[in-house]
């Protein structure tokens, strides 16, 4: 299963046969976990924990109420629209409701595939297999041993992502740019790559794409983003419940001048530091990072972070660094690319991500 090559750096015999084995734990531990969430709710004490609270979020818009805040309405219009979509299609049971969840992060999860292919991915079915098992994926959109680990919403963040990075190689970007701007709609994770996009497209004087961006990224965020303002009531409430920090949040006394200084310094620090040399796929994913600097004062949630694995595997550089341990006993060579890097990092991000339930929550 494992061997040493002409180098000396241990490798696997058969990458392809374990790739196949990580899918099908992948896939099972999926369907355990849909089994083990029905029977341990057949007690009625036991919370469906964030699918329930998603099954009932809509209630305040067919009442005319339009209560934007936790546990009422929390998500940017898109999102809200397609769980009303998801509560009818269960016909008001939250029993088929919660398999729906299960099967939209089951799709997103293998659709992952198809984008490791269209980036032509080397030996992407054992990276594919990793992804499936990866415990920083599998904790954050699956797993939980009091409640529910499905998150709907993120789902719905994530079909936009996948479909926009499916279209990322295309020459021409603009199914790209309008799958990203969904993205951004569904969820705010990705937001800040529209400003990236249109100042790095200014510094390189490239008014074509220019023009392609804001047809194509423009018209999702109007419709989804900005046009409500105009027929959804209260609809800045949700903005600035986020903001204020107002409810359920952890750093309520946090002033909100340093929210959005902390925001800004992050912001223009990857703006002058590295915009004009990255990509459209790494400012992507950047503002992963500059969004959460803002989006953990409401709720310290690592699982923002978690779409960072999908780039973590999509990157080229498959040899970051090498390891070589030379002491008495122990002589051993490794290779660390981009696959096993990211690996190593989500398991420092489970244990983050264990340590503010312990700690914060």
């Amino acid at each position: 299963m494992i061997e040493r090559d002409d180098e000396n750096h241990w490798r696997l015999t058969n990458p392809r046969l374990v790739g196949f084995l990580f899918i099908i734990i992948g896939i099972t531990i999926r369907l355990v976990m849909l089994i083990y969430y029905y029977i341990v709710h057949i007690d009625p004490n036991i919370s469906w924990g964030d699918v329930r609270i998603n099954f009932n979020t809509t209630n305040t818009m067919f009442t005319g109420e339009w209560i934007w805040v936790p546990g009422k309405l929390e998500y940017p219009p898109l999102s809200l629209f397609f769980l009303a979509l998801f509560k009818f299609i269960s016909f008001n049971s939250l029993e088929v409701f919660v398999f729906y969840a299960f099967l939209l992060e089951l799709i997103v999860s293998l659709s992952f595939y198809f984008v490791l292919k269209k980036f032509d991915t080397p030996k992407r079915i054992l990276v594919f297999g990793a992804f499936l098992i990866n415990p920083f994926v599998f904790l954050n959109n699956v797993f939980s041993p009091i409640n529910c680990g499905y998150h709907i919403t993120d789902s719905f963040f994530y079909i936009f992502l996948i479909l926009s990075l499916f279209y990322y190689s295309d020459e021409n970007k603009s199914k790209f740019y309008l799958f990203s701007g969904l993205t951004m709609c569904a969820k705010w994770f990705t937001l800040p790559a529209a400003p990236f996009f249109f100042i790095k497209f200014l510094f390189e004087k490239d008014w074509k794409e220019i023009k392609k961006f804001l047809v194509f990224l423009g018209i999702p965020i109007f419709v989804f983003l900005i046009s409500p303002i105009l027929y959804l009531p209260n609809y800045l409430d949700l903005y600035t419940g986020w903001l204020s920090g107002s409810t359920l949040s952890t750093f309520e006394e946090v002033p909100l001048l340093i929210k959005l200084g902390f925001f800004g310094v992050v912001f223009l620090s990857y703006l002058i530091i590295r915009l004009r040399k990255a990509d459209l796929l790494e400012i992507t994913f950047a503002s992963i990072i500059v969004m959460f600097s803002i989006l953990f004062w409401k709720r310290p949630y690592v699982r923002y972070l978690t779409p960072l694995v999908l780039y973590g595997h999509l990157k080229t550089n498959e040899n970051i660094f090498k390891i070589d341990i030379d002491i008495k006993i122990i002589h051993a060579k490794f290779k660390v690319g981009n696959h096993l890097f990211t690996y190593g990092f989500s398991i420092l991000g489970c244990i983050v991500a264990m340590a503010v339930i312990i700690f914060v929550f």
